[in-house]
């Protein structure tokens, strides 16, 4: 059966107009998408839509909403995300269109077999690109066809995924859980690092680091590498998630003489200098490192003075949110480019400082929790590779 027989449905999104005094209706956008194909509920916008079009439009439970307009150079277009909230009142915008299956179909199972087909980067083959969106052929994807069992072997099926989704979902909670934790510890030892409620000693970060070190940033092939003698430059995505992602490079040519005082190491704290307005100053502390791993341009290496200050409080410190706020308005830019942090403003940036001996005991918490963490990312990778492979037997 092809995708466009199994819907009833399907329905344009709808924008409206802007809401000045905060009684639209509510509406879902792309930003609500998870990559796990539920709904964020954080961040919903009010739109000014007339009762008819609410009406027409409105979301049912079952209902799937499917990415129109969106993706990136690293994801394809055409996410979906399952509806199932059955108490309030929501429409989705014009990026996006709702997928409504027949009866024929249990819901989850059809959500299920499209969002496979965006994991299997289906989509992929019906993506156009106009003035720098992507957009999806979606009356063409629609000619897709899917596999339709039996319902009650679409509802066995359906029982399977929702627990191992729900095992998956349980361990991300935990991992977040973590972080949590670490935060509350951070605030428990230190206080309000913007504040500084506990009255420690402040200093310029200028006093406590010997140098910043620039990157460097030949053009390279963006390929993965095959080992770790293979040198490579890291992307800003490396460091853009507050956590060390070496994976996150390109190949440097073999041709290109590489530099290695831009090697990175082991214990090193990390900053992106340059980035979009939400994304610039993330900071991510190495605690393990791979061979011939080379900084670009775009990111900072802070050496700091481990007789004054501890790396991983610098770390913790920096990815606090109200005080990467403060960091984050020290970037500068003219319109039309990335704001940019420059290594004087940087230099001159006020941080309280705490014992030395407090921030060694925060940072015995830290290594220890990570260790933990590292081993429940492991189990995660286990679990979500399992999860994939049922989804192959079932839709592949």
């Amino acid at each position: 059966m092809r995708i466009k027989e199994a819907i009833k449905d399907k329905i344009t999104g709808e924008w409206g107009d802007e809401d000045d005094v905060g009684l639209g209706v509510q509406v879902l956008r792309t930003t609500n998408f998870t990559n796990t194909g539920r709904i964020s509920y954080e961040k919903v916008v009010k739109r000014k839509i007339s009762n008819s079009l609410i009406e027409k439009k409105k979301l049912l439970p079952g209902d799937i909403i499917i990415e129109k307009s969106g993706g990136s150079p690293n994801q394809p277009v055409g996410r979906v995300v399952f509806f199932d909230n059955n108490n309030e009142l929501f429409l989705c915008n014009n990026f996006t269109a709702i997928l409504r299956p027949s009866e024929r179909l249990v819901p989850k199972y059809f959500f299920y077999d499209l969002f496979y087909k965006h994991l299997s980067q289906v989509t992929l083959k019906y993506q156009n690109k106009t003035t720098g969106i992507i957009n999806l052929q979606l009356d063409r994807y629609l000619d897709e066809k899917i596999n339709v069992p039996s319902f009650d072997k679409q509802k066995q099926i359906v029982q399977t995924l929702d627990t191992a989704d729900t095992l998956l979902q349980k361990r991300r909670e935990q991992l977040n859980l973590l972080d949590d934790y670490l935060k509350s510890v951070f605030f428990e030892m230190f206080g309000d690092p913007v504040l500084n409620d506990k009255k420690w000693e402040t200093t310029y970060l200028d006093s406590v680091i010997d140098s910043i070190d620039s990157g460097w940033s030949p053009v390279c092939l963006n390929t993965q590498r095959r080992s770790d003698e293979i040198p490579v430059i890291l992307k800003l995505g490396a460091v853009t998630y507050c956590y060390f992602n070496p994976k996150n490079h390109k190949v440097i040519p073999a041709n290109i003489k590489i530099e290695k005082r831009v090697e990175v190491k082991k214990h090193e704290l990390l900053f992106t200098r340059k980035n979009t307005k939400e994304l610039v100053a993330a900071s991510a502390f190495i605690f393990d490192c791979e061979r011939n791993l080379l900084l670009p341009d775009t990111i900072f290496r802070l050496n700091y003075k481990k007789e004054l200050v501890n790396g991983i409080y610098l770390w913790k410190l920096f990815v606090e949110e109200g005080f990467r706020r403060v960091i984050q308005n020290l970037a500068s830019g003219s319109a039309g480019s990335m704001p940019n942090i420059s290594k004087e403003k940087l230099r001159k940036l006020l941080i309280p400082i705490p014992p030395l001996q407090l921030q060694n005991k925060f940072a015995s918490i830290v290594e220890q929790v990570e260790q933990t963490k590292q081993k429940m990312s492991a189990s995660l990778d286990e679990m979500n590779n399992h999860f994939n492979a049922l989804m192959q037997r079932y839709f592949g």
